[in-house]
Formats: C-alpha cells, sequence, structure tokens
C-alpha cells in the first residue's frame, strides 16, 4: 500500500520505463548509429511530482503526481506515429570515408505507424494503477480535511 503521491509516482516510473524496455529490447540499433546517438532502447519515464509544505499542520509535506511522460529519441515517436510527407531535397556532405558533397531531390517519405509506445503502456497497466492509488490517497486525504474542518472549525 503506498502511503503518498511520491511512491505512487516512483513505482509508475517503474512499470512504465520496465515495459517500454520489453517493447524496445527486440529492435535493432540503427545501423549508423555513433556510440553517443540516443537509442530506443534508453527510452525512461519521468513524472513529475508537486511539493506542498502545509503551514497549517506544522511544515508537513504533501506529494501531489501531476503528469507521467515517456522520454526517448525523437525516432522512437516517429516510429510509433507514423511518417506521411515530403521530404525537402537540399545538399550533404560526408567526411568518411572521403570528402563528399552530394545533392538529393524532394520526395515522398511514407512510414507506417507501430504503435509500440501503446501497446507499452497498455501492457504496463500503469494507467489503472495510478487511477487507484491516486485516488485512494486523495479520497483519504480529503475526508482526513473534512474531518479536521468539523473538529476545528475556525482553522
Amino acid at each position: 500500500m503506498y502511503n503518498n503521491e511520491l511512491e505512487v509516482a516512483k513505482k509508475a516510473e517503474q512499470m512504465l520505463e520496465a515495459s517500454l524496455r520489453r517493447k524496445t529490447s527486440s529492435f535493432k540499433d540503427h545501423v549508423n548509429r555513433k556510440e553517443n546517438d540516443p537509442s530506443l532502447k534508453d527510452a525512461t519515464a519521468k513524472a513529475a511530482v508537486k511539493r506542498y509544505i502545509s503551514k497549517k499542520d506544522g511544515q508537513k509535506k504533501k506529494y501531489y503526481m501531476r503528469s507521467l511522460s515517456i522520454r526517448m529519441a525523437r525516432h522512437g515517436f516517429i516510429q510509433n506515429y507514423g511518417v506521411d510527407t515530403t521530404r525537402s531535397g537540399g545538399e550533404r556532405s560526408r567526411q568518411e570515408p572521403k570528402n563528399t558533397n552530394y545533392g538529393f531531390k524532394s520526395h515522398t517519405m511514407k512510414m507506417k505507424a507501430q504503435p509500440f509506445i501503446n501497446e507499452a503502456v497498455k501492457d504496463s497497466k500503469v494507467i489503472e494503477f495510478v487511477m487507484e492509488n491516486v485516488t485512494r490517497i486523495r479520497a483519504e486525504n480529503l475526508l482526513f480535511e473534512v474531518k479536521r474542518l468539523i473538529e476545528n472549525p475556525g482553522t
């Protein structure tokens, strides 16, 4: 049982990140990927939690979970949602194996969506977990505040 939303947020991060890693573990690395380039296998989950200090309760800290987000290289989101656009033409230069300049024409780019992010969220059951626990914690806090107001109407 979780006592505050900070604990729920940390567990939700773990659940979602583990599910994302399971989904992306079978992906191959990009062919031209350099050592420092981001990989889809490095996807993470990050929860935003707001801390409030209540002066009425003697500097007691309260935590409110605001959001849970997925962080990964942008090509992961492109792969998840797909692409149907026209890419503009231009010129590029390459230094290895020798200095080469080349041009390319504008062309259409179509990539079918591969909704692995949605599947990871669904498989992790993080939405149900957060809804259940945050609702319970906030309901308990609300009941506590109502009880406190009834017992001490002047505060």
